[in-house]
């Protein structure tokens, strides 16, 4: 049997976390993780450069095709990061909100029969550390992460973050 060479974003995993501040408000971090293949790691390179942004810094330091996104948000106030690092929202780093609200929104829109997660990925040990890059979880809860439902609500919901902290740019 011949193999397929799959093209495009794949082995995506999601987690969120919810909290109630002290303020009686609540506070959701999520991070969101996917293997970028073919014109979606292009375009997201292309984006990276676009927006004046060393690639030492926003490339995932465990595999360089991997994007690690993390939003921070409660009601007045969102944050991203990219692989860690914070991304500020300017007019040089648009190219680079805006690929990553299409990263998101193909996520989210990707029918579950077409998640990929595969066999390499799965025994490899990235598979562990892949979403939080700093901090390794078992198999089982990495297995629950990885969820086609799962990581297409955190992508949503990512994406959301994303076009409320760019709304807020242009109000300014």
């Amino acid at each position: 049997m011949d193999k397929i060479s799959f093209t495009g974003i794949k082995n995506v995993s999601h987690f969120a976390e919810r909290f109630k501040s002290c303020e009686d408000f609540f506070t959701e971090e999520s991070w969101l993780n996917a293997e970028l293949t073919g014109k979606d790691l292009h375009r997201f390179q292309r984006a990276m450069k676009r927006s004046n942004l060393d690639k030492k810094d926003y490339i995932n330091p465990l595999k360089d095709n991997f994007l690690n996104v993390n939003t921070y948000s409660m009601p007045d106030e969102a944050a991203i990061a990219v692989n860690n690092n914070l991304l500020e929202v300017n007019d040089e780093t648009l190219p680079m909100f805006t690929e990553l609200a299409r990263i998101t929104r193909k996520i989210f829109n990707k029918k579950d029969s077409k998640f990929v997660c595969d066999d390499k990925y799965l025994n490899s040990d990235y598979f562990n550390k892949s979403l939080f890059i700093d901090k390794e979880i078992d198999d089982l809860t990495s297995t629950e992460f990885h969820m086609p439902e799962n990581a297409k609500n955190g992508a949503k919901k990512i994406n959301n973050v994303i076009q409320r902290i760019m709304e807020r740019y242009f109000q300014e």
